[in-house]
């Protein structure tokens, strides 16, 4: 099909029939092309225009334009990519790609509406991404330039969401698109878990990498019984999911990490000098295939103890004694000539919020001292008596901090520290300029944040030996948090598989131990991990 559709001068999508406001739809899509063309507007000018009152009905309708069956299926992604020109006909109105993508970089940009939260939106907004992506590797393989690299896996992550007659199909229906596709034998005869386990391995095997373990912290069926005696490897993705991600599926998607990569837009990969996540070093991946379960070499560098509430997460308490000031309970990690103070612990929950990042697709560091100030002046107004019923408060952020307010962090409450500490911060201006409060724009703190605690659902965590970082929603006070040997990010293992094995739980952002210093420590002891 590739070759079809590579060689054919224009490809018509038949999307169906008309509805009651399918051609709403399509005026709406006209109007958002128009606006779009004229590159004039700015993104609040582009608001004031489309998110008035009288859209709703076409916001509506151009969801339902994108919820249409044809957007949802596996198999029409080459469909929608592959072809230099393609159309859309429903009923007797047809619409071109480039305006419906156009319609599409209107919308993202208009967030209070509520489509951008949809997964019509997000299907189809990735589509774009893709194909904007696809053109370029095309346009550099022609111009002789250096390969623009598109690697199956994020091409799998970012539409585990679609719909697959044949599960096998989630990673055989986008081959096709990927620069490494040719790795991936089609073969029909194997189950479905098979397929999923040989890619996974397969992966292992030829970048000496674990980083494709830390896709199944988000695609993965639950845990298994330790009584099933056939589960599914809690270690190998299970590419399906219910959602679409708008931003990163996983830290091991950094720019950096060409293996792996991500669907940023071109123009960032333009000398790209991405950091990276570097937990292990520079070691390679020690393993061996036990059947389906991975036997992984490196070491545990602390436990899960306390976790802040949020969303369905009820809040899980640390351990620590509460009847202890910051400065004596706190032990160092970063700085071996201090304690910490209570403005040290409140920036490492500022960088744990953001993973450290600046931006979106991760690819470089935060900005301390500006993503601080951020943090502190749309915390500040919270620990008011009585707390203010303020508008400009997020509510994503409300949420987050009531979750997080009475988590114990060096025996002492998040709300008693974040009072210390901006008491303590002569830095802190109240009356300063007021922070982004935009998700649409990721490179500020609040960007990051919404990112990393609303999309990716990170929730907050501190470890028995007081550490902070991220962790997902399904970790437990007592998972291991440990380094492997060829994974760039620590992840959570959780002991229960029975027989010294362990269920491999996702993904972890450890602050201060992302870039491989951790292992320099003393007394950390090298050991395998079977991981069922």
């Amino acid at each position: 099909m590739r070759y079809i559709y590579t060689q054919a001068d224009q490809v018509v999508v038949w999307l169906g029939a008309e509805s009651d406001d399918s051609d709403l739809a399509i005026d709406f899509i006209e109007i958002l092309d128009q606006t779009m063309r004229q590159e004039k507007y700015t993104v609040d000018e582009i608001r004031s225009r489309l998110q008035d009152d009288q859209y709703c009905p076409h916001w509506t309708a151009l969801t339902s334009f994108l919820s249409r069956r044809w957007w949802s299926r596996i198999w029409t992604i080459q469909e929608f990519v592959i072809p230099p020109t393609l159309s859309f006909w429903c009923g007797n109105r047809d619409v071109s790609r480039m305006a419906v993508f156009r319609s599409l970089s209107a919308a993202d940009r208009c967030t209070s509406v509520g489509i951008k939260e949809t997964r019509a939106f997000r299907c189809a907004f990735n589509r774009k991404r893709v194909w904007d992506l696809y053109v370029e590797a095309a346009k550099r393989g022609k111009g002789g330039k250096a390969c623009l690299s598109l690697p199956l896996v994020p091409l799998v992550a970012y539409f585990s969401c679609m719909d697959a007659t044949n599960d096998r199909d989630r990673l055989y229906g986008l081959r096709a698109l990927a620069t490494d596709g040719d790795h991936l034998d089609v073969d029909y005869s194997l189950s479905v878990q098979e397929v999923y386990l040989r890619f996974a391995q397969a992966f292992i095997e030829r970048h000496k990498s674990l980083d494709i373990m830390c896709f199944a912290t988000v695609h993965s069926v639950p845990l298994p019984d330790p009584a099933d005696q056939r589960p599914s490897p809690s270690w190998v993705p299970d590419w399906h999911r219910q959602d679409a991600f708008l931003s990163m599926p996983v830290m091991v998607s950094q720019s950096a990490s060409v293996h792996v990569g991500n669907m940023r837009p071109a123009r960032y990969r333009e000398d790209d000098a991405s950091v990276r996540y570097t937990a292990s070093g520079n070691k390679d991946a020690i393993y061996e295939f036990k059947g389906s379960s991975l036997l992984a070499q490196g070491v545990v560098v602390g436990e899960v103890d306390g976790l802040a509430g949020f969303k369905d997460s009820e809040i899980v308490q640390s351990s620590s004694s509460r009847n202890s000031t910051i400065e004596q309970q706190s032990e160092h990690y970063l700085n071996p000539e201090h304690r910490q103070s209570a403005i040290g612990v409140l920036r490492h929950v500022c960088n744990s919020l953001v993973l450290g990042r600046r931006d979106r697709f991760l690819r470089s560091p935060a900005p301390g001292d500006e993503f601080f100030r951020d943090f502190a002046a749309l915390c500040a107004p919270m620990i008011k008596t009585p707390e203010p019923q303020s508008q400009s408060i997020p509510t994503e952020l409300q949420e987050w901090y009531h979750g997080a307010k009475a988590l114990q962090i060096y025996g002492n409450t998040f709300e008693d520290i974040l009072r210390e500490g901006l008491r303590a911060d002569t830095s802190y201006d109240s009356a300063g300029p007021a922070p982004n409060q935009d998700e649409y724009f990721d490179d500020t703190f609040f960007g990051r944040f919404y990112d990393t605690v609303i999309r990716m659902s990170l929730r907050l965590m501190v470890s028995r030996d007081g550490r902070i970082g991220m962790v997902p929603q399904k970790a437990m006070k007592g998972d291991l948090i440990c380094v492997l040997y060829g994974c760039s990010v620590p992840v959570l293992l959780r002991d229960g598989a029975g027989d010294n094995g362990f269920l491999f739980v996702g993904e972890c952002f450890l602050d201060g131990c992302m870039d491989g210093s951790i292992l320099e420590e003393p007394g950390l002891l090298e050991r395998m991990f079977l991981i069922r």
